[in-house]
């Protein structure tokens, strides 16, 4: 059927995805922005040089391809320079569908993500979710949001482009910025929480990796062009991600709660500093009013049209803690 393209193969998502469509025997064609950060991709990859800001890079690693995976995103909480999440996120998103549609492919799957459909606002949302009076809490929100409709939009003009949407993915793996569940595990672990945000009360969709990478195979193979799937699996609130790590490692859950207005105001003070020092904070004020928002799915479209199964999360942590202590973190 020719190779599939792939970029964003270097970051936690896009690596398993690459080993899973060799794993099929599919050929791979990987766009690589840095060839140092793609040590770890599968050897079986054929590596192509490019950026998605760059258009004729696309082009060039699209050549003998058929088919596409588009998982390149901007997934940080602040950038000294802002432009690069609309240049990315947008802009990238794109260029890859202009060139797709140049070179005649026959399906395109875009890896959105639950930010671009809002908060579910104390229910529990699905793709139809269209949030009353929306605002942008970040950057990323907001240009994941846009791209998200520049998608929807191709599609209704024709492309044969399936939109998906995980949910907060985690599972083993790299410790990637796309792995934010994975780092709080290994901090959770070594002791270094040091509180719930307010009461710990808001809903998350937790989605395991290995469900979302079958999730994208599916839709690549599957008669559903032109249509959106939340990747998604249980809804739970931090508290209870909390309890069943401590349940599962026996390291103490933290009882500190931290009031929201406290945690944006030191969120607010890092980003400052962020500005002063070029470094990502862990956190910023904008962050948590993420986190003060509720972000729950359903993923039944999913399960209806791709077959979609989601691990039950306590066997997907049990999983990705096991395999951080055999990494040895």
């Amino acid at each position: 059927m020719g190779a599939i393209f792939v970029t964003g193969g270097t970051g936690y998502l896009g690596a398993s995805l690459v080993s899973a469509l060799a794993d099929a025997g599919e050929e791979v064609v990987a766009l690589v922005r840095d060839p140092g950060a793609a040590a770890h991709l599968d050897p079986r990859a054929r590596r192509v040089r490019g950026d998605v800001t760059d258009p004729e890079s696309i082009r060039r690693g699209m050549q003998g391809c058929t088919r596409a995976i588009h998982a390149a995103a901007h997934v940080r909480v602040w950038d000294r320079d802002p432009r690069r999440f609309e240049a990315v996120n947008v802009g990238g998103l794109m260029n890859v569908l202009r060139a797709a549609e140049e070179a005649a492919l026959s399906r395109i799957v875009f890896t959105s993500s639950f930010i671009a459909l809002g908060p579910s606002g104390g229910g529990v949302a699905d793709e139809d979710w269209d949030p009353p009076d929306r605002r942008y809490h970040n950057l990323y929100e907001k240009t994941k949001a846009l791209a998200d409709r520049a998608a929807r939009r191709e599609a209704r003009r024709g492309l044969p482009l399936v939109i998906l949407y995980p949910g907060v993915i985690y599972g083993p793996g790299r410790a990637t910025p796309g792995n934010l569940v994975g780092r709080t595990i290994t901090d959770f672990m070594a002791g270094r929480i040091p509180g719930i945000l307010g009461e710990g009360d808001r809903r998350i969709c937790y989605a395991y990796v290995a469900d979302v990478v079958e999730g994208h195979l599916a839709a690549l193979r599957a008669d559903v062009a032109r249509e959106r799937f939340i990747l998604g699996g249980e809804n739970r609130t931090l508290r209870e991600l909390f309890e069943e790590l401590e349940r599962i490692t026996g390291v103490p859950a933290p009882r500190r709660r931290i009031p929201y207005s406290a945690a944006k105001i030191a969120g607010r003070l890092l980003r400052w500093k962020a500005f002063l020092t070029g470094t990502e904070p862990e956190i910023t004020d904008e962050v948590v009013e993420i986190y003060r928002q509720e972000w729950a799915y359903t993923s039944r479209r999913a399960e209806a049209r791709l077959d979609y199964r989601m691990t039950p999360l306590k066997v997907g942590l049990e999983a990705t803690v096991r395999s951080i202590r055999e990494a040895g973190a």
